[in-house]
């Protein structure tokens, strides 16, 4: 891109920002289109959405904030337009820049654990800023309040990131992910993005067997969902096919060993790492169901009294 586009591109977006922080329900008519009560054309989001994994890190900041504008505006027709037919790509392709991110990470602590260098060091700080500032604009966009939104995420999040990638790679050394990266990627996932039923699916992969879920009540439905996918091969769109352990126990125990394992013979890293997820673990309970607090013994003493008595 010449210098002159280049600069044309930072205008346009600067003043497509700037516009969109004075949207709210009655400012936001006068950018879309709506039939019968319903928008369909919206070219400020539409548009802007295209340039939101700009090389340029200044254009993906101001993209952005420009769709958690819109997002907090709280106008139903319009949530219903940014998570309908092809604008929904826009959040599994959020997740696939995420795991790009994550590669990358991976890369440079393997190459970090062969030699030490400044520049080395610099650019893995970099790196963990950048996937660390994704996950905030996760939490970012979840504090809009926008159910399908939040659906969008953590179906993506379980079925391109961490159910094919991130867990297994806890217990299987030859895929693409290092326990280390695993590791401190699970406790970041964790703490930043607080949506309960990612954290329950999570927990449950960890610590609890399949007939632990026939009480669960909101997480119910996807906790189910995702346990009746691990039993074989995982369908995914055009471009994801893999395969996840035979058996669901096997997964979760395999997990849970892993941790363990690091803990009693793993290097300083993976010692500080395990240890980093266990606490974590144990700070998730807002977003945990009962049943995952009593899987992992830290019900309150109040409602394992309540449980006894029912």
């Amino acid at each position: 891109m010449s210098a002159k586009n280049s600069d044309a591109l930072y205008f346009g977006i600067g003043v497509c920002r700037a516009i969109s922080g004075h949207l709210n329900k009655s400012t936001i008519s006068l950018l879309v289109k709506i039939e019968n009560d319903e928008v369909v054309s919206f070219p400020l989001y539409v548009e802007a959405i295209r340039f939101a994994f700009h090389e340029e890190s200044m254009i993906r900041t101001a993209i952005r904030k420009l769709t958690l504008n819109v997002y907090h505006v709280g106008d139903e027709s319009v949530d219903r337009f940014v998570t309908s037919g092809t604008l929904a790509n826009y959040f599994t392709d959020l997740v696939g820049f995420f795991k790009r991110q994550c590669l990358t990470l991976n890369n440079l602590v393997i190459q970090a654990s062969r030699e030490i260098s400044k520049d080395l060091s610099s650019a893995i700080v970099a790196s963990v800023d950048e996937i660390e500032d994704n996950l905030y604009y996760y939490s970012d966009i979840i504090s809009a309040g926008i159910p399908d939104v939040d659906r969008l995420i953590t179906d993506n999040l379980l079925r391109l990131f961490i159910l094919p990638l991130l867990l297994p790679s806890l217990v299987d050394a030859e895929l693409a992910m290092g326990a280390v990266t695993s590791l401190y990627l699970l406790c970041c996932i964790l703490r930043i993005v607080k949506i309960k039923d990612l954290a329950n699916t999570i927990v449950s992969a960890f610590f609890c067997p399949q007939g632990a879920f026939v009480s669960l009540s909101k997480a119910k439905k996807v906790v189910m969902y995702i346990w009746q996918r691990m039993g074989g091969n995982l369908k995914l769109d055009s471009s994801e096919d893999f395969s996840l352990p035979n058996t669901s126990a096997d997964l979760n125990w395999s997990l849970w060993e892993a941790v363990l394992s690091y803990l009693n013979v793993g290097n300083d890293v993976q010692i500080l790492g395990s240890l980093s997820v266990l606490s974590t673990l144990l700070q998730t309970k807002v977003e945990l169901e009962e049943s995952m607090l009593d899987a992992l013994g830290i019900l309150p003493k109040r409602k394992q009294h309540k449980k006894l008595l029912l």
